[in-house]
């Protein structure tokens, strides 16, 4: 702290965080010690994260992925909460396919925070589906398919995520053999073309009121459809400046980012946010986020799009439908890190076919 550019930060920060002030004088009296189960254990442990995190980037504590560790406390808390039953069944479920994907995804160092919030909600809808049951006087085991059936057509769409759950129920004796049918969606939201180009205008007007972080990113998703999941994760190697051109690249090959919007780049490049702190002690990423060692988290950027007006799935996949109408499907799958499935999709619905079949008919 002491090193950071920004001194007087670091000291109101002590003031304002009387926990992790009393922690640090603590520590420094050898009063306690410097290892994970001090704040683990910590009668605050919450308000002491950031310090935790703060020790683990700048070497202090061996590196461990605290999402695993959250993931567990929440399950237990959880699962407290529940009949006791389904306790049982819901911490089976927790550990033996969260917490083993969570795992493998650590161990191969593509363990993201997504994972972790896409366990916390598939555990949610399976105890949701539980306690409709319970509601039901029914339990696990006398599940029918009239259960299944009323549970998805009475509520909202997000039941439909508790599938993953009633499969492993069901391999696993807990629930009888019943269907689950996947949810379709119904539409693919997407907005007009002139809708596009009138943000991507906006993150080179003049008068724009938007920060190079959120021209940036949006201009990420407006030009080269990326989905904000993989925007917030990208890394400081992935953009190149050589003199006045820019390069980006989402697979092994760069894209040379158009002249209007390169010095949108630039301006984000020259003032990265939340490096005036010692929280980020080697940064190598896009888009710094709050936490020590992390990128900005995706839900944080999400916001910022949405305050500016952006619909950001009609966004993205207007994006893409143009993309995929400038050159062929397969090429926009390499160039932009998406499945061949996904963009001939894309392809489909921007109207590709009928102008294949336009082509055959003038040249055959």
């Amino acid at each position: 702290m002491t090193t950071q550019k920004h001194a007087r930060s670091a000291k109101i920060w002590l003031i304002i965080n009387s926990e992790a002030t009393t922690l640090i004088q603590a520590l420094a009296r050898g009063e306690a010690a410097l290892e994970h189960a001090t704040f683990i254990e910590h009668p605050s442990p919450r308000h002491v994260t950031f310090l935790r995190e703060l020790c683990i980037e700048h070497g202090l504590l061996s590196p461990v992925h605290l999402d695993i560790e959250r993931f567990q406390t929440w399950l237990a808390a959880k699962a407290a909460l529940a009949h006791p039953d389904d306790a049982r069944m819901i911490i089976q479920y927790g550990r033996w396919v969260h917490l083993n994907r969570m795992h493998h995804l650590a161990e191969i160092g593509q363990l993201k925070k997504g994972t972790f919030l896409s366990a916390k909600q598939s555990t949610t809808v399976a105890l949701e589906f539980l306690t409709f049951l319970r509601g039901r006087h029914t339990a696990p085991g006398e599940c029918r398919q009239a259960d299944i059936d009323d549970w998805l057509s009475g509520g909202p769409t997000t039941r439909s995520l508790a599938r993953g759950f009633i499969r492993w129920a069901m391999k696993h004796g807990h629930l009888a053999p019943i269907e689950i049918p996947y949810r379709v969606a119904k539409t693919t939201p997407v907005i007009t073309q002139r809708q596009r180009l009138a943000h991507i205008q906006q993150l080179v007007a003049s008068g724009s009121t938007l920060r190079p972080l959120e021209r940036t990113a949006a201009l990420l998703l407006l030009l080269y459809g990326q989905p904000l999941a993989r925007i917030a994760r990208m890394r400081l190697n992935q953009v190149l400046v050589v003199d006045d051109e820019v390069t980006v690249r989402f697979t092994n090959e760069g894209l040379r980012v158009p002249k209007p919007f390169a010095s949108v780049v630039r301006a984000h490049l020259n003032d990265l946010p939340n490096l005036n702190t010692s929280a980020h002690r080697d940064n190598d990423w896009l888009f710094p986020g709050g936490s020590p060692g992390q990128p900005i988290h995706q839900n944080t950027l999400m916001v910022l799009l949405r305050d500016a007006g952006i619909d950001l799935r009609g966004a993205k996949n207007a994006s893409l439908r143009e993309l995929v109408l400038q050159m062929p499907a397969p090429i926009v799958a390499d160039s932009f890190d998406y499945s061949y499935k996904v963009t001939d999709q894309h392809r489909r619905n921007a109207g590709g076919q009928f102008i294949d079949y336009l082509t055959k008919r003038i040249d055959p």
